[in-house]
């Protein structure tokens, strides 16, 4: 599990020295808005890799611009609220990163890099790691 922790707190490294294509810091609040894909999970005590082909169902989340949030689970709605992001919380003397907390579970990290969304259990002993691609609209 600190190994996952180190490796996310390199990620967001990258990510804060980094721009968008004008050269602005784009919040996260704007880049998480939109929908969503599960592409995978990885960890828990047993340390196994989730997939929607593995368990024979997908997740989407779609992140409103009003701070809405949906999951649904293949086509049906399993999850509805809230979400709100923490910018640049301290987790130690030498590691912060975003939070995203939807309704009153335990916030995650996250970083968004290239239209994938990475969320990591960082409150949880053994927990899971997880990566989205972003839905593009046709």
């Amino acid at each position: 599990m600190r190994y996952f922790i180190l490796l996310f707190a390199a990620l967001v490294l990258c990510s804060v020295s980094s721009c968008n294509k004008d050269g602005l810091p784009v919040p996260a609040s704007t880049q998480i808005t939109g929908s969503w894909r599960w592409v995978k999970s990885v960890g828990g005590i047993a340390g196994v890799t989730l997939t929607p082909q593995s368990l024979g169902y997908s997740f989407t989340q779609v992140y409103g611009a009003d701070s809405t949030f949906k999951m649904y689970k293949k086509d049906s709605l399993t999850l509805s609220g809230k979400f709100s992001i923490t910018r640049n919380y301290k987790y130690s003397a030498t590691e912060t990163f975003d939070l995203l907390k939807i309704n009153n579970q335990n916030p995650t990290a996250f970083i968004i890099r290239n239209d994938t969304l990475y969320q990591n259990d960082v409150f949880i002993s053994d927990g899971f790691s997880t990566v989205y691609v972003r839905i593009r609209p046709d």
